[in-house]
């Protein structure tokens, strides 16, 4: 249903026009499969409409909820769509939402439709370290975007998520967030080693994470995946956008500054390439994130190992994924040869896991 592109634009069209009753006739053109994300199914488009005796049009993305499980276990659209909800109108930046549909019988699985964000996303393929846009910036211009980048990361941890009504991400009673985490990420595992094969490096790193969790930390939200491949940049630096809520939870304030390290390292170190000069250092982005959120860092050497050990789960799942689909060679071994599992790796050799 999902590659029948022009049954999805007479369907959506249909949609919009019973949603958007002044918009109608409403016309949905130029769809596409976007290659970007893997765990969710993303299209981009175009809607197109006369209003007051004037044509108006804006692009869109459609995310649609897979039917079969690719990198995690479950996916849930409503609960990205209730997320990006709560958030309109605060300090972060996300997209303008146009409707969320629960009913499969329309496009054969829930979905929402958002505004697309104009503006640019660094590239992580190939490496934003090694070449494009964001590669070829000016050193100033890199800082600019990186600290603006990060002041969006600050602020998600200030957003009062009681008064957004972000209560239904809470942990059950009891439990502390982190325990959660933990407990669904080891399940993941367990469902990835189903699917393909033994993962040890990965249990040996959640027996050290158990073992090992911080006490008495406040609970934010968390993006949980707090990266620059997920920001969408405007004129001068501005971030304009912050994608992919798929997996936003309540969380320390420091796992999404832990994630933001981790993934801009898993993608130099972690594949052995020079980091890009000129971004700013970790000290001086660990010392602009606690100004900016008003929280202590304190605990960021446990989250580092957290955001690693999460990574190499991620990677094994898109490794496995990209072998069975032929993408990369068998050979490659991609879900245990990768950015993740080689962060993880050094932890594991510096703390003896």
């Amino acid at each position: 249903m999902i590659d029948d592109m022009d049954r999805i634009a007479t369907q959506l069209g249909q949609w919009f026009a019973q949603r958007y009753p002044d918009r109608a006739p409403v016309a949905v053109t130029d769809l596409a499969r976007s290659d970007s994300g893997y765990s969710n199914v993303t299209v981009l488009g175009r809607l197109e409409w006369t209003r007051n005796a004037r044509r108006e049009a804006l692009d869109i993305v459609l995310r649609v909820q897979p039917q079969s499980s690719s990198v995690f276990p479950d996916c849930d659209i409503q609960r990205q769509y209730r997320v990006m909800h709560a958030l309109a109108g605060s300090d972060v930046p996300v997209p303008e939402l146009l409707g969320l549909e629960t009913d499969a019988a329309l496009l054969g699985a829930p979905f929402f439709v958002m505004r697309r964000i104009a503006g640019r996303v660094p590239n992580e393929n190939p490496l934003y370290h090694l070449e494009g846009w964001f590669h070829d910036l000016a050193t100033p211009d890199l800082r600019r975007h990186w600290f603006n980048a990060i002041d969006t990361v600050a602020a998600i941890a200030r957003v009062d998520w009681r008064a957004r009504g972000l209560e239904f991400l809470e942990p059950p009673a009891g439990r502390t967030a982190l325990a959660q985490q933990l407990d669904y990420y080891r399940d993941a595992v367990d469902w990835a080693e189903r699917l393909h094969r033994p993962y040890p490096h990965l249990h040996r790193a959640y027996r050290w994470l158990v073992a090992n969790q911080p006490a008495d930390e406040p609970l934010v939200l968390s993006w949980a995946d707090a990266k620059l491949g997920n920001c969408v940049f405007g004129d001068h630096g501005r971030l304009a956008g912050a994608l992919d809520w798929e997996q936003a939870t309540l969380a320390s304030p420091v796992d999404d500054l832990a994630w933001w390290l981790m993934l801009d390292e898993s993608l130099c170190t972690g594949y052995g390439v020079p980091r890009l000069a000129g971004l700013p250092s970790r000290e001086e982005t660990v010392t602009h994130w606690e100004r900016a959120s008003g929280h202590s860092a304190r605990h960021l050497p446990y989250y580092d190992v957290f955001a690693a050990w999460r990574m190499a789960y991620v990677m094994a799942r898109i490794g496995t994924v990209f072998m069975e689909r032929g993408w990369v060679p068998r050979e490659s071994d991609m879900d245990i040869r990768n950015g993740g599992a080689t962060l993880l790796a050094m932890h594991a050799a510096r703390l003896g896991f």
